[in-house]
């Protein structure tokens, strides 16, 4: 038995980072619970090394060692057990073991090694279900979105997170998109112990911790998104005025809008990093999915009087679309490159909502690059954003199902058009085009054909006080909305109130 006693020691000692010292105190470093490099198994390994069936048990043994990653529930049911072996690990006279004959049956050693097993397995059993249910919910819940956006102070507040929590519980919403780097331009927690190239993210630390709120979050069933506001920029224009878009007058001043916001030069490949390396980290964070907006040029005040420092290639090749080709290598470059890092991560854009019907030259946003390179696209549909008049309504605020019906079919109809062209690539072996005079970057082999619940909708929660002739936004307008798009077989919206404030009236539970 005293040999058994000794294995069970040795083995425990494996299994945690732990120093002795001299007053037989014990040290657990709670970053990192397993040492696979150092003293792992080392004793019984040099015993058993000829011993087949022992080997065999010792490649279980380290499989299951290898699943512990930095996982700080393990260490506090392994501390247990080690506090307990503590006296006999600083009393037991190594020498005099040493000189022990291990003669005994691997029959014995056996029932050692599946007792650790057995003990391993059990350990793992919730952490493993945790894990595998958190990625069964993200491929699940990606296709059956129902979000609210949440900024970035909600999601600090405790009032509204358990406001949050309450209509998850009690309603059809199942999801949230926080604002990770938002209007304010600042990353909205430290990021200082991720992987940043040229340019740092400046934090504002609003969130302190967003391990712990995400935690929280997902172990109430939410699916978290995080939205990144990408070229409109006051920060980044600030601290590197080089990367902005200038006034083509002296081509140094950095330009503005008639707000006074600034903007990045959408084709600059540092910003492209800037913004690929602030999703990394999210993702790492375990946001379950990472959500571009303002993938755009600017569309207001003295936009003839603009300069684009790093477009001049571009501009050359592409003279009359050179925008738009801009915005379809950077949706190709920070897509193909998150998914190099994470092949199992989810990427969504937002586009204005008359990109459903056709290219926003204000803009430059085209639909179809957008659905090629991104797993979802959220096109801002609000009714209150349509002109008078349009399908024939005189206020299309009061007509939110019409408006929402015409954006789906209208969409359908690009889709349809792009996967005839997908086809006709793949046919003649080419690149594929995104509209009659663009042929983007990506081939065929790289491409499937879109399926149209790729498209979700941002809709519409708030009165609109400048719309002549509109009337409030109620349950009935509000769920309208939401009859057109469950009658085009769509299953995903996205609600948007600036203050973040929510009524459950207007949900079905």
């Amino acid at each position: 038995m005293k040999i058994l006693r000794l294995l069970l020691i040795v083995i425990c000692l494996s299994f945690v980072n732990l120093t002795f010292s001299n007053s037989g105190s014990i040290e657990i470093n709670s970053d990192t619970i397993v040492d696979n490099n150092v003293g792992r198994m080392v004793f019984l390994k040099d015993k058993l090394e000829n011993q087949e069936k022992g080997l065999d048990y010792m490649k279980k043994i380290d499989a299951f060692i290898l699943k512990i990653n930095n996982n700080k529930i393990i260490l506090t049911k392994v501390k247990r057990k080690v506090l307990l072996i503590q006296d006999k690990a600083n009393t037991y006279d190594f020498k005099k073991g040493q000189n022990i004959s291990l003669k005994k049956s691997v029959f014995e050693i056996k029932l050692v090694l599946e007792y650790f097993l057995i003990k391993i397995k059990k350990w793992f059993e919730n952490i493993e279900k945790l894990k595998q249910l958190k990625i069964k919910e993200r491929k699940k819940i990606s296709k059956n979105i129902k979000s609210v956006y949440y900024t970035t102070y909600s999601a600090v507040s405790t009032k509204k997170i358990d406001s949050l929590i309450n209509l998850v519980k009690n309603t059809e919403i199942n999801s949230v998109t926080i604002d990770i780097k938002n209007v304010n331009w600042y990353v909205a927690f430290d990021m200082s112990d991720y992987k940043f190239d040229r340019i740092k993210s400046i934090s504002n630390g609003i969130i302190k911790n967003p391990k712990k709120l995400i935690e929280k979050l997902h172990n109430n069933g939410i699916y978290v998104i995080a939205r990144i506001v990408v070229f409109k920029d006051n920060l980044l224009t600030s601290t590197r005025p080089d990367l902005s878009i200038k006034w083509s007058t002296d081509k140094k001043a950095v330009w503005y809008d008639y707000k006074w916001k600034k903007y990045l030069d959408p084709s600059s490949k540092e910003v492209w990093d800037y913004n690929l390396n602030i999703a990394n980290a999210a993702y790492q964070i375990w946001f379950d999915e990472i959500n571009f907006d303002y993938i755009r040029f600017p569309t207001d005040w003295k936009i003839s009087k603009t300069y684009y420092p790093f477009s001049s290639t571009i501009l050359y090749h592409n003279p009359k679309l050179w925008k738009i080709v801009a915005i379809d290598r950077f949706s190709n470059y920070i897509t193909t490159k998150l998914r190099e890092l994470h092949p199992n991560i989810i990427l969504s854009a937002d586009v204005f909502w008359l990109v459903t019907r056709w290219d926003m030259l204000q803009i430059w946003q085209n639909l179809e690059s957008f659905l090629i390179y991104f797993d979802f696209v959220w096109p801002m549909v609000y009714p209150s954003h349509y002109w008078a008049n349009f399908l024939g309504f005189k206020q299309p605020d009061n007509h939110p199902y019409e408006v929402l019906q015409n954006a789906i079919s209208s969409s359908n109809k690009k889709i349809n058009k792009l996967n005839k062209e997908i086809k006709l690539a793949r046919i003649e072996k080419r690149k594929i085009k995104i509209n009659d005079n663009l042929t983007t970057d990506i081939s065929f082999e790289k491409i499937e054909k879109i399926d149209k619940s790729k498209l979700r909708l941002w809709i519409q929660w708030f009165s609109c006080t400048r719309c002549k002739g509109a009337t409030l936004y109620n349950r009935k307008k509000f769920r309208k909305q939401i009859k057109a798009i469950e009658e085009s077989w769509l299953n995903s919206w996205w609600v948007w109130s600036s203050g973040s404030n929510y009524y459950y009236n207007r949900y079905n539970k």
